[in-house]
C-alpha cells in the first residue's frame, strides 16, 4: 500500500511540476467544445481524479497533432492507431471502441462490404477506418470535410454510400432530416478500433499517461466506462 502511494506521489509531482496542456478536437456528441460532449466529461473526471489540472486547447484534427509533434501540448485525444503521428510515443489504455459500420439508402440494395464492388463510397479526411477499409481494392473512397457533407452527397447521389462510425457519424444521421431515409446496422461493424490518448515519450510524458491510465483502470473496475472488444460496444457512463 506505501509503495503504491509512493509511486502516486511521484507521478502527481512529475506531471503537476509543469503546467500541462492536453489536445481535443472536434467531434459531433462527442467532443462539443472544453465542457460539453461525452469525451469531454469523461476527461475531466480523469483530470479530476489524477488531480491534474491541466489546460484542454480544442483545434482542428490535424492542428492538434502538429501541436504535438511540435511539443506545443503534452499528449492529446482520442486517437486511433492508423493516425499516430510519425515519432516516438506512448498510448493510454483504451477508453472507446470505434465501431465502423456502413451507411446507405434504404431503397438501395447496398447492405455489405460485398455490395460495394466499384462504387463510390463517402469517408471523412482525417478520420480512421482501419486497413479493411483504406486498403479495399473493391470501391473507392471519396473524401468529404465531414459527416454532414458525405451525408448530402449521399442524398444527392454523387456517392453510393457512407463508411462511418455509431458515435459521430450516426450523431450527424440522426440530427439530419434525412433519418429515416438511410439504412445502417450498429450491431454488425466491419472493425473495431480502440481509442485512447496519446503522450510524450520521455518521462513526464510517461508519467502523463501512467497516471491517465490508473483512472481508466479504477473507472473500468467501478463501471463507468465499459468496454466489449467482440461486438465493439462501448459505454461511457457519467
Amino acid at each position: 500500500m506505501l509503495r503504491k502511494l509512493l509511486c502516486f506521489s511521484l507521478i502527481f509531482i512529475s506531471v503537476t511540476a509543469n503546467s500541462t496542456s492536453i489536445g481535443s478536437y472536434y467531434i459531433p456528441g462527442l467532443v462539443i467544445d472544453k465542457d460539453n460532449g461525452l469525451f469531454i466529461k469523461m476527461h475531466l473526471e480523469i483530470m479530476r481524479r489524477s488531480g491534474i489540472d491541466a489546460e484542454l486547447i480544442i483545434q482542428p484534427t490535424k492542428r492538434t497533432q502538429k501541436a504535438f509533434m511540435y511539443d506545443k501540448i503534452d499528449a492529446y485525444f482520442p486517437e486511433l492507431f492508423e493516425n499516430l503521428p510519425k515519432e516516438e510515443l506512448i498510448v493510454s489504455k483504451s477508453f472507446w471502441l470505434k465501431k465502423i459500420i456502413l451507411f446507405s439508402l434504404i431503397d438501395s440494395k447496398i447492405r455489405d462490404l460485398s455490395d460495394l464492388q466499384g462504387k463510390i463510397v463517402g469517408a471523412v479526411r482525417g478520420y480512421s477506418y482501419g486497413e479493411k477499409i483504406v486498403n479495399n481494392p473493391n470501391f473507392s473512397l471519396s473524401y468529404a470535410k465531414d459527416d454532414n457533407a458525405n451525408i448530402k452527397r449521399l442524398m444527392m447521389g454523387y456517392i453510393d454510400a457512407v463508411i462511418g462510425d455509431d458515435a459521430s457519424t450516426l450523431t450527424a444521421i440522426e440530427d439530419s432530416q434525412y433519418t429515416n431515409l438511410i439504412h445502417y446496422e450498429e450491431d454488425k461493424p466491419f472493425q473495431v478500433l480502440e481509442v485512447f490518448y496519446v503522450c510524450h515519450n520521455r518521462p513526464s510524458g510517461r508519467a502523463l499517461c501512467e497516471s491517465i491510465n490508473q483512472a481508466l483502470t479504477d473507472m473500468k473496475e467501478e463501471g463507468i466506462i465499459k468496454l466489449n472488444r467482440t461486438t465493439g460496444e462501448a459505454q461511457i457512463r457519467l
